[in-house]
């Protein structure tokens, strides 16, 4: 079960087309459970360190193997590297239970059918690959593949939030291995 928790507002429609894309990506019964507050604690400027909120993050009631993804409206920070302050979309334990993504690098939304269904789509997106390293997804070199890193340049404007062949085989089978 992947459980869907929002640290900011989120149109209703947005969230039901979020729990289809993952529940029609991933095969696994999608649900949000509720908006939560964000805590106390980030950085003067509203950004957020992405490791520190996601251990802030409200408790949600899940079992052994359900996941949970969180959506933020704050930016989200990483520690910087050897070449300087990453860019961070989102943050997942690789391997675990909790994921969160942000609002904050989304393209605008807009009024329009079609800049809704664009913005839908990118947050599908990056719910998938937040998700999909959960699953041990690695990045993929496949630009069509929603593992593919979110900071490519090679990364379409709407890009797609499914899997390749390689990658929807590998979560299917640690999908399958999971199941209690």
């Amino acid at each position: 079960m992947i459980r869907i928790a929002t640290l900011a507002p989120l149109d209703p429609t947005d969230t039901v087309a979020l729990v289809k894309s993952l529940r029609a990506t991933f095969g696994l019964g999608t649900e949000h459970v509720g908006d939560l507050r964000l805590p106390r604690g980030g950085a003067k400027d509203g950004s957020w360190d992405a490791i520190a909120l996601l251990g802030a993050a409200g408790p949600v009631l899940a079992v052994a193997d359900d996941k949970v993804l969180f959506i933020a409206g704050a930016p989200l920070t990483l520690a910087a590297g050897p070449l300087g302050d990453p860019p961070c979309w989102g943050f997942a334990q690789y391997g675990g239970g909790r994921a969160i993504i942000s609002l904050a690098n989304l393209p605008e939304r807009g009024v329009t059918e079609a800049s809704i269904e664009s913005w839908r789509r990118r947050l599908a997106r990056e719910a998938v690959h937040v998700v999909g390293h959960l699953w041990d997804l690695h990045h993929c070199y496949d630009a069509r593949c929603a593992m593919h890193p979110s900071w490519s340049p090679h990364l379409g404007p709407t890009p797609d939030s499914s899997l390749c062949t390689f990658c929807r085989e590998k979560s299917e089978r640690k999908i399958r291995l999971a199941k209690t």
